[in-house]
C-alpha cells in the first residue's frame, strides 16, 4: 500500500519523490501519513511545523533545497530545526548539524538535484554565465560586475571586428564575420550581436528581484518556484563555459557538478539585513573556485578558459562534500528513510 505523503516541492528538490510509486501525494496534512517539505523556518512551513509539533504528531521532513541551508539553524537566524529530520546533501551540512545540536536530526541522503544533471553539449561559442547574488532587492555590487563582465565581452566583440574590418569595409556580409550562421539566411546583409560576441558571450541569470533592465545583453530570467526552474538551469550549463558568482550558491556547485570552472567577485560583501549582522556568519568559501577582486576578473576569466581542467580535481571533492556522492540515488535513500518513519 502506498503512503499517503504531503509534499512540498521548491527549487526541483522533490521532482524525483513526487514521480515515486511509492508515495500517494495527499493535498491536505491532515490526511497525510508524513510531510515532506523543504524548510521549517519560514511562512506557511514553519506554520506547518508548529502546527504539526502541536497537534498532528506526523513524522516532518526537512529536504535540503539549496546550498548551505542548514545555516538557517546558526547565528544570525538561530531557527530551531522543528522537523523530526533533515535530509543533508553532503557531509558539510550533515556536520553543520553536528556542530550546532541537531545530530540526532541529520540524514545524510545526497542531493535530489544530482539526477537532473546532464552531460555538457558541444558548442562553439564561448558562453560565460554571471550569477548576480540575491538578497531583498538588487544590490549595487552585482551591476558594477556585471558592467566589468560587460566590458571584456565588447572587447571581444570589438577584437572580432577589427580582424575582418577590412573584408567588412568591402562586403558587409554576414559570412564575413560567421560562416556557420548564414543557413537558409535571407538577409545576409544584418549582422547580429551574437554573431560578434561569439568569442565571449555573457548572459545574465537572474531573478525577479533582479533590475532586469540594468543587464543589458543576453538574460536568462527563472525563479527558484517555477515548476521547470532545474530543468532552465541545467539546460543553460549544458551550454556554458564557465561561470561568474557574487558568492558560492548552488548553482555555481551546480557547475562544479558538471565540471564547469567557476570564478567569484569579491565585489559582494555580507552586512547588516533586516536588522541582522550576516558579516559573520559561516560562508561557503571552498578551493575549488578561483576568488578575483573586480579589476582582476579579466586576467582570471581568461586564465580558467585557457586551462578549464586545472581545478578539476578540487571540484570534484568539493561537489562530494557539498551535493553528496553523485552515483547515489538520493530520491531512493529519501523513500527509504520516509518508509523507516512511518513503518517504524
Amino acid at each position: 500500500m502506498k503512503i499517503k505523503a504531503y509534499i512540498k516541492n521548491f527549487n526541483g528538490v522533490m521532482d524525483g519523490i513526487l514521480k515515486s510509486e511509492e508515495l500517494e501525494r495527499v493535498i491536505d496534512p491532515r490526511d497525510a501519513q508524513v510531510l515532506l517539505t523543504w524548510q521549517d523556518v519560514r511562512g506557511e512551513y514553519l506554520e506547518l511545523a508548529r502546527i504539526n509539533k502541536e497537534f498532528l504528531h506526523k513524522p516532518l521532513i526537512v529536504v535540503q533545497h539549496g546550498a548551505g541551508a542548514t545555516r538557517d539553524y546558526q547565528p544570525p537566524e538561530n531557527f530551531p530545526l522543528l522537523a523530526d529530520k533533515f535530509c543533508c546533501w553532503g557531509t558539510e551540512d550533515y556536520n553543520r548539524l553536528i556542530r550546532i545540536g541537531y545530530g540526532d536530526k541529520g540524514v545524510l541522503t545526497g542531493s535530489t538535484l544530482i539526477s537532473q544533471l546532464k552531460p555538457r553539449e558541444k558548442h562553439v561559442d564561448r558562453n560565460i554565465v554571471f550569477v548576480p547574488i540575491v538578497t531583498t532587492h538588487e544590490e549595487p555590487a552585482n551591476l558594477i560586475t556585471f558592467y566589468e563582465l560587460k566590458k571584456i565581452e565588447l572587447e571581444y566583440a570589438q577584437k572580432r571586428l577589427l580582424e575582418h574590418k577590412q573584408e567588412l569595409i568591402l562586403d558587409w556580409k554576414l559570412s564575413v564575420i560567421d560562416s556557420s550562421a548564414c543557413s537558409g539566411l535571407v538577409d545576409e546583409g544584418r549582422i547580429p550581436y551574437h554573431s560578434v560576441n561569439r568569442d565571449f558571450r555573457l548572459i545574465s541569470k537572474l531573478t525577479p528581484l533582479h533590475d532586469k533592465n540594468l543587464y543589458i545583453g543576453s538574460v536568462c530570467e527563472s525563479t527558484v518556484g517555477s515548476a521547470t526552474h532545474m530543468e532552465d538551469c541545467v539546460r543553460l550549463l549544458t551550454q556554458t563555459d564557465l561561470v561568474v558568482g557574487m558568492v558560492e550558491s548552488t548553482f555555481p556547485l551546480l557547475a562544479m557538478a558538471m565540471d564547469i570552472p567557476v570564478v567569484i567577485c569579491k565585489e559582494w560583501e555580507f552586512k547588516i539585513y533586516a536588522g541582522k549582522d550576516y558579516s559573520n556568519c559561516e560562508h561557503i568559501r571552498t578551493d575549488a573556485v578561483t576568488y578575483a577582486e573586480t579589476k582582476d576578473l579579466r586576467k582570471i576569466i581568461e586564465q580558467e578558459l585557457s586551462n578549464p581542467e586545472r581545478l578539476k580535481e578540487e571540484r570534484k571533492q568539493v561537489v562530494l562534500r557539498e551535493l553528496g556522492d553523485i552515483t547515489t540515488d538520493p530520491d531512493k535513500n529519501i523513500i527509504k528513510l520516509v518508509k523507516e518513519m512511518v513503518n517504524g
